[in-house]
C-alpha cells in the first residue's frame, strides 16, 4: 500500500508491502496495490477483487469499494498496479484488506487471494497558548494568538478542537457542558480564539484528528482519531458594564445603579466611580461599592458647577474579571438642580 495523494504537492511515497504490516501517521487515505500475475491471456489480462475485511471501528464506510468490487488489469507480469479505488481514512486503528486475482474472476468467485493489514494513528493533543482573555479594554498591539491549538496538525487531515463551558466528557471523548464552541461542528477547527469563548469562566477543551470522506449516501462525512484526554483552564475578561441608570438626581447625593456585563463573575468585586469635569480631567467626586448578585449601586456628591461631567468607573477584579477599567465612560451634564445622563451628540469634543 502506500498514502493517497491528498494534493498536488504531496508525494505518494513508495509501495509498502503489507506483510510487514506498515503503521502510517497519515489521514488523506490510502492506495492498496498487487502485482501483476502472468495470467497467460493477451496483454496478462486479469481480474482483480478487492474487499475491505475490517476497519478500526468494526463497520466499513467505504462506499466507492462495495464488496466485491472487481476490475480489469493488463500489463507487464510483476508491475505494481491499483487494486482499486482508494481507502479513505475512517479512524485510528487497524485496517485488513483481501485482494482476490484471476483471469476469469468474475467478481463473486474467489480466485487466488491475499490479506494483509496495516495501522493508521495520529494522535493529536490540545494545547493551551497563553491565557484566554474574552473581552481586553485594551486591545493587544499585535496579532499574537492566544487561546488552544490541536498540535500536531495530522498529515493528510485536519486537527479538530472543542471546548465547553464547566465541561465534563462523553463517552466518545469528546467535550459537553453549558455552552461548546465551536457552535458549527460539521467540519473541523484547527483552533478556538480566545474571542471564541462565549463567556468567562472554567473551560474544558480537547482536541483529535479528522479526515474527510463520504458515507454510505456519498455525503461529506468526517472521520476522527480518538478525542486527546481534556484541559480544563480559565477564561477571563475585562470588566465592562452591562448598564447603567441614575437615581435621585435632584439629591445632593444620587446615586448609580451600575450592571455588570457578567453579574455573577462580578460579585464581590470593588467597583469605584470617579466623576471628571469634562475637558479638564478635573476629580470633583468619587464613590464605591460592593457588587452584589445583580447590580451595585454608588452614591456620588452632585456637583456644584453647571456642566458636562465623564464618569470613569473602575473594577479591583474577582476571579474571573481582571483589575480593569469600564471603556466606557458615562457621560454626565450637571444642572444646578439635577445629574443625568447625555447623549454623545451632546457632548463636547474636547
Amino acid at each position: 500500500m502506500r498514502q493517497q495523494a491528498w494534493d498536488t504537492h504531496e508525494d505518494t511515497g513508495p509501495w509498502i508491502p503489507l506483510a510487514s504490516a506498515p503503521a502510517f501517521d497519515y489521514l488523506g487515505g490510502y492506495q492498496i496495490g498487487y502485482r501483476l500475475q502472468d495470467s497467460g491471456l493477451e496483454h496478462g489480462f486479469q481480474r482483480v477483487a478487492i474487499a475491505i475485511a475490517a476497519v478500526p471501528d468494526g463497520q466499513p464506510s467505504q462506499p466507492y469499494n462495495e464488496a466485491p468490487y472487481c476490475v480489469g488489469r493488463a500489463g507487464t507480469p510483476g508491475e505494481i498496479v491499483d487494486a482499486g479505488p482508494e481507502l479513505q481514512f475512517e479512524g485510528s486503528g487497524v485496517y485488513t484488506v483481501r485482494v482476490s486475482v484471476g483471469a476469469d474472476l468474475d467478481c463473486t468467485t474467489a480466485g487466488q487471494s491475499s490479506t494483509g493489514s496495516f495501522s493508521v494513528a495520529s494522535p493529536v493533543a490540545a494545547l493551551l497558548v497563553g491565557t484566554p482573555v474574552r473581552f481586553r479594554a485594551q486591545p493587544p498591539s499585535d496579532d499574537t494568538f492566544v487561546g488552544v491549538r490541536g498540535t500536531p496538525d495530522p498529515p493528510g487531515g485536519a486537527a479538530d478542537v472543542r471546548c465547553a463551558l464547566d465541561g465534563s466528557t462523553l463517552p466518545d471523548g469528546s467535550v459537553t457542558g453549558a455552552d461548546v464552541v465551536p457552535k458549527d461542528l460539521s467540519y473541523a477547527r484547527q483552533q478556538v480564539t480566545e474571542e471564541s469563548f462565549t463567556r468567562p469562566g472554567s473551560w474544558t477543551c480537547a482536541a483529535r484528528g479528522v479526515g474527510y470522506g463520504i458515507d454510505a449516501e456519498f455525503s461529506q462525512a468526517m472521520f476522527g482519531t480518538p478525542w486527546s484526554a481534556p484541559i480544563t483552564f480559565d477564561v477571563l475578561s475585562d470588566f465592562r458594564r452591562g448598564s447603567a441608570a441614575v437615581a435621585g438626581r435632584r439629591s445632593r447625593r444620587p446615586r448609580f445603579a451600575i450592571g455588570a456585563e457578567w453579574p455573577a463573575e462580578a460579585a464581590g468585586g470593588k467597583a469605584k466611580l470617579v466623576v471628571y469635569r469634562a475637558c479638564t480631567h478635573k476629580k470633583v467626586a468619587s464613590g464605591s461599592a460592593v457588587f452584589g448578585a445583580a447590580k451595585t449601586r454608588i452614591a456620588v456628591k452632585r456637583p456644584r458647577r453647571a456642566g458636562f461631567y465623564l464618569g470613569v468607573l473602575s473594577f479591583s477584579g474577582t476571579h474571573f474579571l481582571r483589575k480593569s477599567t469600564d471603556p466606557l465612560g458615562l457621560l454626565l451634564a450637571a444642572t444646578r438642580r439635577k445629574l443625568g445622563f447625555v447623549s454623545p451628540s451632546s457632548f463636547p469634543q474636547c
